[in-house]
């Protein structure tokens, strides 16, 4: 994980301010779909880069903005929804190859007490 921009704390604050100007501007607009697309995914996805998660930022980012553009322009959801899957898929495995701190530190530890308690079995 990169280095957070701001504290957690303050980026979640960051996030639900805009979540909740987005809201005004959604209903001010009466355009509540594919505008709440936005209100969602903007306040989310600048939350993740504050929070240093760039590359997950990124992703949320391209997802709603993906749905917002589907939505308001009459694109095909036969078409964009398998696409979005797909490479919300890839994206996911491909996270979870290549990250090196794959392992949490409770995992090894729930997994140093298993192998504690076999060899203890045997």
């Amino acid at each position: 994980m990169a280095h957070p921009k701001t504290s957690f704390k303050r980026a979640r604050s960051i996030s639900l301010s805009l979540f909740l100007a987005g809201l005004a501007i959604v209903s001010f607009t009466n355009t509540w779909w594919p505008g709440i697309m936005l209100a969602i995914g903007l306040p989310l996805s600048i939350k993740q880069y504050l929070e240093g998660k760039n590359y997950d930022a990124i992703i949320t980012f391209f997802i709603f903005s993906g749905f917002f553009v589907m939505a308001g322009f009459d694109i095909s959801w036969e078409i964009l929804m398998p696409v979005l899957f797909l490479m919300a898929a890839f994206y996911i495995l491909i996270k979870e190859f290549f990250n090196p701190f794959s392992h949490t530190t409770s995992e090894e530890e729930e997994s140093l007490s298993h192998e504690i308690e076999e060899e203890e079995k045997k």
